[in-house]
């Protein structure tokens, strides 16, 4: 079982009567704070940068976490509430260090609060807080599961060694067949125009030597699915990432035996592709594969 949530509350012993929430999705890059009323509607969001605690001082974060609230509670017209707030933190994982800095950031700022993962609240915002799993298929792959207040994981093991049916797997794959069909071990098919166009027209000994960042080679995935109608080559790319992602959903599906038909949501730039989505539900019958319901921002206020 992943160890994904840990709460954080000071007692003011004071009794308000009218609850907001703060919802929050922080990654890598940048971090979504969303503000809702007691009905958990949106009132107002804001994007401001990363305070994930490989990317950021602790000093920093709070800095962030601070000028946000403040900004998000001048929409507040009510003089008498409580603030709650969920947030969803890329490196709040298996990493202790990473886990304290964090909650120790937001005890600075926020009285009552709940962490979790970033992956976890995606997972309660694409199922709405109920059972079932989450396929996550961006430039990384993970699957998540929540049965009650058990959570599972399968894959999520990084571009070096996993990301499976992820878009970097993908561009990877693509780079890959037109390396072999530009020295003759593969017959010449679109691939070889798709990488090249990609690539602003750079030799392939260019592209095979070049220190892409994984971000690129993700981006090359959603040129190449433009062709997938026409090339079988293409689809060939497509359908194995597909039965890579759905090995995971049937992996984690494993601990959902004897229960009624299982939700899986899914998230990220791989299932743009109706491609992607159409081998998926071909080749797990069993799944009711649903688009996400919320956000992970709202997902995060769900554990509050």
């Amino acid at each position: 079982m992943a160890e994904v949530c840990n709460e954080g509350i000071k007692d003011k012993g004071i009794i308000m009567s009218k609850i907001y929430y703060i919802g929050i999705d922080g990654g890598g890059t940048k971090t979504k704070f969303d503000l809702f009323d007691s009905d958990k509607n949106s009132v107002a969001s804001i994007t401001m940068p990363t305070i994930h605690p490989a990317q950021t001082s602790f000093k920093e974060a709070v800095s962030v976490l601070t000028d946000t609230k403040e900004k998000l509670l001048e929409k507040i017209n009510d003089s008498d509430y409580i603030l709650k707030v969920g947030a969803g933190l890329g490196g709040y994982g298996i990493n202790a260090d990473y886990r304290k800095k964090l909650e120790d950031e937001f005890g600075t700022v926020f009285d009552e609060f709940k962490l979790c993962s970033d992956a976890y609240a995606a997972l309660l915002g694409a199922l709405a807080g109920e059972d079932g799993i989450l396929m996550i298929a961006g430039t990384g792959s993970i699957a998540l599961a929540k049965i009650g207040d058990k959570t599972f994981r399968c894959g999520g093991f990084g571009y070096r060694y996993g990301d499976e049916g992820s878009a970097y797997s993908i561009g990877k794959a693509l780079i890959s067949r037109a390396l072999k069909e530009a020295d003759g071990r593969l017959d010449k098919s679109v691939i070889s125009d798709i990488v090249e166009d990609y690539f602003d027209n750079i030799s392939f000994n260019m592209i095979a030597t070049s220190d892409f960042s994984r971000d690129k080679i993700a981006g090359l995935a959603a040129a190449a699915s433009k062709y997938l109608d026409i090339s079988e080559s293409v689809r060939d790319i497509f359908f194995a990432a597909a039965n890579e992602i759905s090995l995971h959903i049937k992996a984690i599906g494993k601990n959902f035996e004897g229960l009624k038909k299982i939700k899986a949501g899914y998230i990220g730039g791989v299932f743009k592709s109706e491609y992607i989505i159409k081998c998926i539900k071909e080749m797990n019958p069993d799944i009711e594969l649903v688009a996400p319901i919320y956000p992970p921002e709202k997902g995060s206020i769900l554990q509050v």
